[in-house]
């Protein structure tokens, strides 16, 4: 590949990065879901193959005013697809900003380019928490250490030096260097191994797992129920025609058709709606999972604070000269390997020329401090910075009276104080293992962060939600908890610091869940902390930036990044706050609980219409008894009380408890009632018309019709009333949605053409006050239902909000 033509100081030439990018072809497609897939969803399901049927023997029967309700299946269709392909044209479009990049050196200067733009022969640049995004072999390294958990499982990270190879998919720990670039894309090795795992992916969410129950419990159902239809129908020697009309009538109206589509569309709105405020969802499922979080894990830096550090002073030890500790600071930030925030920080306040290195201990997460020995005139010297508390717990520092008071002061301040010291030892080969040298203090220096200004009304917001808070930092007690009380932790929050958590599984799970602040905390801690909860049942997010974030990010049910974080945190998370605006994720899990509601409430819809659907199946199967509805009828009436209904009411704000688990059993409270006494009632609005009080035919089908219309109607405005919700008041916008569609019902039956095509006919006032009689002792059986006891159990233990795994 002419490889070794590549200069290791100006890279490729951009002429021959250019030729080598058109050799390579254009990139693969996008692993975000295909419009095929989304139509392929929306279209070429079970339900809508049982809808298709029947559409088609309608029609090959001549029966068109009732085929139509396969015109409106496809019309659901068509509004699904639209409405997932725009959110999917959203989300590509903002997904860009936190796609895989890396920082190329060509023609002598670093650039930042996308994954799919780097070719065989580029010299890549590696910092901590840079994900690789091709193959290669190490040319430079400091200190490199690559984590390949992400490849291999093993978390370890494993040292990488010149003539070591690098592999895409793993990511740099600590330390820095380059490599030389030789296969990309598909040729790469997570290219190889990741197949189909690297195509679209749309795991379920927790409702979409219970909706599907809910869809399998339907079609089981279904199919005895078939089977009587069929046989009753048989049995009684009904005509073609006539036993075709009450099969599609029964066994359509069975089907919880939309409950799916609208899932999808409401997932797909809402993402879209999280994009626009800065919260790019990754999965379309993850707005709903969203709503399932009930505690979030957050570090201090950038969470709560605003991420940007200031250097307030430098208490320096005494006997040291001011300007020469400046001086050994400059030089010590200049000629770090990779600079953290706090050595940037260092380094714009004191800048210095950068020193031969001749060896260097880079920063971690698992250790706390740095350290880099220097050649020049009088045997060089060896410099580390790091936590004091940390360095004095390891015997490797001792500060004098005057210097710790400093930093009690400081830390209780809420302030972050790093300690600066001079050794004449070398520094050790495995820092993990063997700590820091025996450190001369030089100086204290001090820093400070600034509080997000909106970091305590985002507290309280997740107190309202019912979210716990978990402040995990690897920062000193005193200085985790002043800021944690500024931002309205209470005082009497639990406190534990890291060399106290236990190491036992029951022990470790008490700790995390009993305490709300952890401080001095490792990243093996911290994943630990994370898992313990999950374990424990907690529903966990965990908000990360940093390289040191990932395990816990893994191990948490719901990862989230800040947008400015490293790539691989954006790589393996869930949910990414584009603008770091941490109160942006309650807000999204306000989203989230909100879309459950409205799931809750669609399933109660179209389960109510599979109960009455069911229980007039086994009514007519009773002899005498005959199916009361042509399908035309059910047509209408499934469009006003569920087909536009359902659009409204999921994306409509809504109040009431919030399910979790056990969805089939929570809904079927609602619904059997609700679908039983439907059916009852409109077989006896039927009986009353067309019996009792003498009517013809098309006046007791118009009756059932009506008495189904008004009672799904008043259901609909009882959707988030029954059993322990009598509290909760009707929504100003449902009670018009309801009112108007009793008006179109109402224009149906008073233009002459459209009462004809759907066979309805007008009654009389005798007619009417049997209707309305129907409804009332249909509302009644309803009532009655929901207070046995069994029922409002069923309802009112479903309130409680409960993780169940």
């Amino acid at each position: 590949m002419g490889n070794g033509q590549v200069s290791m100081d100006q890279g490729l030439s951009s002429g021959e990065a250019a030729a080598r990018l058109r050799k390579l072809g254009p990139p693969p497609q996008s692993a975000s879901r295909s419009l095929a897939s989304i139509v392929a969803a929306n279209v070429f399901t079970l339900f809508n193959a049982i809808i298709a049927a029947f559409f088609v023997l309608d029609l090959g029967l001549g029966l068109y005013a009732d085929s139509i309700f396969g015109l409106i299946a496809v019309v659901n269709s068509s509004i699904g697809i639209y409405q997932e392909k725009r959110a999917k044209e959203t989300l590509d479009e903002i997904a860009v900003l936190v796609a895989p990049h890396a920082r190329v050196v060509r023609d002598g200067e670093v650039l930042e380019l996308m994954a799919d733009e780097i070719v065989p022969g580029d010299l890549v640049e590696v910092g901590p928490g840079d994900q690789l995004v091709a193959d290669g072999e190490v040319v430079s390294s400091r200190g490199m250490t690559m984590d390949e958990s992400l490849l291999t499982g093993e978390s370890d990270g494993i040292g990488k030096g010149e003539g070591d190879r690098v592999l895409s998919g793993s990511f740099c720990v600590s330390g820095s260097g380059h490599y030389l670039v030789d296969a990309v894309r598909e040729e790469s090795y997570a290219g190889k191994i990741a197949g189909e795992a690297k195509a679209f992916r749309h795991p379920p969410s927790p409702l979409q797992e219970e909706v599907n129950r809910v869809i399998i419990a339907s079609t089981y159902v279904m199919v005895p129920l078939a089977i009587v239809l069929v046989l009753s129908l048989k049995l009684r020697s009904v005509p073609l025609h006539e036993a075709a009309q009450t099969a599609t009538a029964g066994l359509v109206t069975l089907i919880p058709e939309g409950l799916v589509l609208l899932m999808s569309v409401t997932f797909a709105v809402a993402a879209k709606r999280l994009a626009r405020r800065g919260t790019l969802v990754q999965q379309m499922s993850a707005t709903e999972s969203l709503a399932a979080v009930d505690t979030i894990c957050v570090d201090k830096t950038g969470t709560l604070t605003a991420g940007e550090l200031r250097l307030t002073g430098v208490e320096y030890a005494d006997g040291i000269d001011p300007k020469s500790g400046s001086a050994a600071l400059g030089r010590f930030a200049a000629s770090a390997g990779n600079r953290n925030q706090t050595l940037e920080t260092i380094a714009e306040e004191f800048p210095g020329r950068p020193g031969a290195v001749r060896g260097e201990v880079p920063f971690s997460s698992e250790w706390k401090w740095s350290g880099v020995s220097l050649d020049g005139s009088g045997g060089g010297a060896t410099y580390v910075l790091g936590a004091p508390d940390v360095l004095a717990e390891s015997g490797a520092l001792t500060l004098p009276p005057r210097l710790a008071e400093k930093l009690r002061e400081e830390t209780a301040a809420g302030r972050r104080v790093v300690a600066f010291g001079q050794t004449g030892e070398a520094l050790p080969e495995d820092p993990a293992a063997n700590g820091a040298p025996r450190l001369n203090p030089l100086a204290l220096i001090v820093l400070e962060e600034t509080l997000r200004p909106d970091a305590a009304a985002t507290i309280a917001t997740m107190r309202e939600e019912e979210v716990d808070l978990k402040l995990i930092s690897g920062d000193a007690a005193a200085t985790v908890t002043a800021v944690a009380y500024a931002v309205g932790v209470p005082q009497d929050a639990g406190v534990i610091e890291g060399p106290d958590l236990p190491e036992d599984a029951d022990g470790l799970a008490r700790a995390a869940m009993e305490n709300t602040i952890f401080c001095r905390i490792k990243p093996e801690q911290k994943k630990a902390l994370v898992g313990a909860l999950v374990a424990s049942g907690r529903y966990v997010a965990m908000i990360g930036d940093g390289v040191n974030d990932v395990p816990a990010l893994k191990r948490a049910r719901m990862a989230v990044a800040m947008g400015s974080g490293t790539q691989v945190t954006k790589g393996v998370a869930d949910v990414v706050l584009l603008e770091d605006q941490f109160e942006r994720l309650p807000e999204a899990v306000g989203e989230g609980r909100k879309i459950a509601r409205n799931i809750h409430r669609l399933g109660r819809l179209y389960l109510t219409k599979t109960v009455y659907a069911a229980t007039l199946i086994l009514l007519v199967a009773v002899p005498g008894f005959a199916f009361p509805f042509l399908p035309r009828h059910l047509t209408v009436a499934a469009l006003l009380t569920i087909g536009i209904p359902s659009f409204a009411l999921a994306l409509m704000p809504s109040e009431g408890p919030l399910y979790r688990g056990r969805l089939l059993r929570a809904l079927a409270a609602f619904a059997v009632p609700a679908g039983v006494s439907t059916a009852l009632a409109s077989i006896l609005s039927f009986f009353l018309v067309d019996t009792v009080a003498g009517g013809s035919l098309a006046e007791g089908r118009t009756a059932a019709t009506s008495t189904l219309i008004a009672l799904g109607l008043a259901f609909i405005l009882l959707l988030e009333r029954g059993p322990g919700r009598e509290h909760i008041a009707i929504q100003s916008n449902m009670l018009g949605m309801v009112m108007g569609l009793g008006g179109i019902y109402a224009g149906i039956l008073a233009l002459p053409f459209l009462r004809d095509f759907f066979d309805l006919v007008l009654l009389g006032p005798g007619e009417w006050f049997l209707v309305f009689l129907a409804v009332a002792i249909g509302l009644a059986i309803a009532s009655a239902m929901w207070k046995i006891p069994q029922i409002e159990r069923l309802e009112v233990s479903e309130e409680r909000v409960e993780a169940e795994e």
